[in-house]
């Protein structure tokens, strides 16, 4: 499997709910990649994912739509996640009813919004390590 490089000014969050049962299966789970303009102030991309509420894993391309161009409001979170709602197609088991997951889809997708958008802020604050050059390391040597 190949996973690519985030784009620039992006973060990503994956998320899943799992009740304390025997086994390891998600009730819901939620993949979210956010990429913002060069200003960090307005949503270029945004890419979302979703498992366990309906037979495939499911994409979010609505969701992913009313996003893209929008300020960072809170709302624009909240309005995909209603958009990540209309995308599911869940069955009800023993791990919640439709309805359940079909809630939980659209929380989901606005908390991993959120926790994408904390990681790229965390990212931005990290400062790059320092380059060595050869004249450092002489430099470094030499003590």
């Amino acid at each position: 499997m190949f996973v690519p490089k985030l784009p620039p000014n992006s973060g990503a969050a994956y998320l899943k709910f799992l009740p304390r049962t025997a086994d390891d299966y998600a009730t819901v789970s939620a993949a979210v990649v956010l990429t913002l303009d060069k200003n960090k102030k307005i949503i270029s991309d945004a890419r979302i994912a979703l498992g366990s509420v309906g037979t495939t894993p499911i994409r979010a391309t609505a969701a992913e739509a009313v996003l893209r161009g929008q300020p960072l409001k809170p709302e624009a979170f909240a309005e995909a996640g209603e958009k990540a709602k209309e995308a599911v197609d869940p069955v009800s088991d023993f791990r919640g009813s439709a309805g359940y997951k079909k809630e939980m889809a659209g929380v989901f997708v606005r908390r991993a919004l959120e926790r994408a958008l904390a990681n790229l802020r965390q990212q931005s604050r990290a400062r790059p390590a320092a380059k060595v050059t050869k004249k450092a390391t002489k430099k470094a040597r030499k003590r």
